[in-house]
């Protein structure tokens, strides 16, 4: 992998690579020429991103001649002239997307136009990170293949390659909801970052896959001015989404008390890790004793997420923490509780205390927040006892939120 920043890298850059003969190496491709819109092209960016992915990163290099093909294609750049620069990397974009499983989003493409004065075209690199979720497969070839790449260039997995990168996939997974079991825990015992009285909540874990890895810590320094940490996991109508920040052992927690009305004080709280790793507990909206009824309203449930996650996942990608992130709610000593669907209609009771739904998975950070909450929110439904899509049953909650007024 080149050393630099993709933006910092010129033409020139790449004429001295050719010049002096940079060899092909794990972390370095060359391609003279990739044509997006020749099926072999295709074929050939899937197998070489992949390949990256699945074993230690590194950048494809395109318009850049192989050392050992300059006596015959000679020593300079091979322009692309065909697209324009936003067209060939919405197509690389494209092939990449429909033919890796699971999709490749560890990467980047950068073109850099030819700076001759009058000259045309362009060249390109694709930088792809080390996957936390390989092994990816390449779907647009015969037999979807999986490939690694060494010295040598690239190769297929055999069966024992295969088997140990799928070990690491599920050593990954364990070593999630270990962190989970532990975090539940000692929170519904009180162990936590800031004062909190046990009972009936909800928790949001977003927990970056690197965290597990041998990745450098998140940057959570206050820069110019202080660091007020990320906000409470509230809605942003509630007026209560910032406390009192401070630096703990883990990185940064905000709290914040809140009173009722015989005056017992409790505390929420968003502890953000050094490692990327988020955790964020709310009950204000379990606990409301103006309501006699055990209940979360569905559509409150759907503003504090549609509030708080573009926070959450905008600290992550303003860091460049890679992705995927995985999204964890869980709902503990709320055995009983109903979801509100409406004004009366209300879902099955819930059925255990700690109920820790299936993650969502954010695998871009391009994918649209609505298509996370929805994902999220789908989970909570199927939790309560109800089929289906809750969007189709109660309609889009920003129409019903319209509708009464709370938009």
């Amino acid at each position: 992998m080149l050393s630099s920043d993709l933006e910092d890298i010129s033409a020139e850059d790449l004429e001295r690579l050719i010049e002096i003969g940079v060899p092909e190496r794990t972390e370095l491709e060359f391609k003279y020429m990739l044509d997006p819109g020749r099926e072999g092209h295709k074929k050939n960016l899937v197998k070489e991103v992949t390949s990256f992915a699945n074993t230690s990163g590194g950048d494809l290099l395109i318009g850049i001649p192989d050392p050992d093909d300059v006596d015959h294609l000679g020593l300079s750049l091979n322009w692309i002239t065909d697209y324009t620069r936003d067209e060939y990397k919405l197509k690389l974009e494209d092939i990449i997307r429909t033919g890796t499983q699971p999709q490749l989003s560890s990467h980047e493409i950068h073109t850099i136009p030819n700076p001759n004065q009058g000259g045309a075209g362009f060249v390109a690199i694709v930088r792809i990170q080390q996957s936390m979720i390989s092994p990816h497969r390449a779907t647009n070839s015969s037999g979807k293949p999986f490939y690694g790449r060494n010295s040598a260039g690239t190769y297929s997995y055999d069966v024992e390659q295969l088997r140990e990168q799928l070990i690491e996939q599920y050593r990954l997974t364990e070593e999630i909801e270990s962190f989970l079991a532990d975090r539940i825990a000692k929170i519904r015992a009180g162990n936590t970052p800031a004062p909190y009285e046990t009972g009936p909540s909800i928790i949001l874990h977003v927990i970056p896959a690197t965290a597990f890895g041998l990745q450098p810590e998140v940057d959570i320094s206050p820069g110019e001015n202080e660091m007020k940490g990320l906000p409470l996991f509230h809605r942003n109508s509630s007026g209560s989404h910032y406390g009192r920040a401070r630096r703990n052992v883990d990185g940064i927690v905000n709290s914040k008390d809140f009173q009722r009305d015989d005056e017992d004080l409790w505390s929420e709280y968003t502890q953000l890790y050094r490692d990327g790793r988020i955790e964020a507990v709310h009950s204000f909206h379990l606990r409301n004793e103006r309501v006699e009824e055990d209940r979360v309203g569905f559509l409150t449930l759907y503003e504090i997420l549609r509030d708080r996650i573009p926070d959450y996942l905008g600290f992550l990608a303003d860091r460049k923490v890679q992705t995927p992130i995985f999204l964890y709610m869980t709902f503990i000593e709320s055995k009983g509780y109903v979801l509100a669907k409406g004004r009366r209609n209300r879902t099955d009771r819930l059925d255990r205390d700690v109920a820790t739904l299936p993650s969502a998975t954010v695998e871009s950070y391009d994918t649209p927040y609505s298509e996370i909450i929805k994902d999220l929110l789908q989970e909570v439904w199927h939790a309560f006892g109800e089929f289906g899509d809750p969007y189709d049953t109660l309609g889009e909650p920003e129409d019903r939120l319209s509708e009464n007024g709370r938009r």
